[in-house]
């Protein structure tokens, strides 16, 4: 900080000009800048995209082979609610991922602290992650239930506000 003052002060009293590049003001310069910076996040957000895409594909195809979605349109055609097909969704969907997680993370445990065989290892990971995907996955439908009927009541607050303007 006083380096810099004490620059200042001597450019001053001396008239010494530092040498400065400033390509603010050279516009082709300026512009080439920007196309290729504009460029790169382009691409960037090109792939991006592309790995999304990909992803959400990936995840579908998942759901599709174990059954999971199948099985949650059978329950809401067989008990007539849509609310039942979605409540078999989250859960099956999320005792599935639970289970999976909680089974790696169970070897993973048991490789660090050696706490026995791996069979005992993957049974407490398949029972705690049926347990725990239960859990989220009741939660899970709570919430989407409560969002569903949030938006529910503001859209028809806005329905009827523009009925009420014409």
């Amino acid at each position: 900080m006083t380096i810099d003052v004490l620059h200042t002060f001597s450019d001053i009293i001396f008239g010494l000009k530092p040498l400065v590049i400033d390509s603010w003001r050279n516009e082709e310069d300026f512009i080439m800048t920007l196309l290729i910076v504009g460029a790169f996040v382009f691409l960037l957000l090109l792939i991006l995209g592309v790995v999304i895409g990909l992803l959400f594909i990936a995840i579908v195809i998942g759901l599709v082979s174990a059954g999971i979605i199948s099985t949650s349109v059978l329950v809401g055609f067989q008990q007539r609610s849509v609310s039942k097909g979605f409540k078999t969704f989250f859960t099956v969907s999320s005792i599935f991922g639970s289970t999976i997680v909680s089974v790696i993370a169970f070897l993973f445990m048991n490789m660090v602290y050696n706490w026995g065989q791996k069979d005992i290892s993957i049974a407490a990971g398949i029972l705690c992650g049926i347990g725990f995907g239960w859990l989220i996955g009741f939660f899970m439908y709570k919430a989407s239930h409560k969002i569903i009927l949030f938006l529910q009541r503001k859209y028809k607050l806005i329905t009827n506000k523009k009925d009420h303007d014409i």
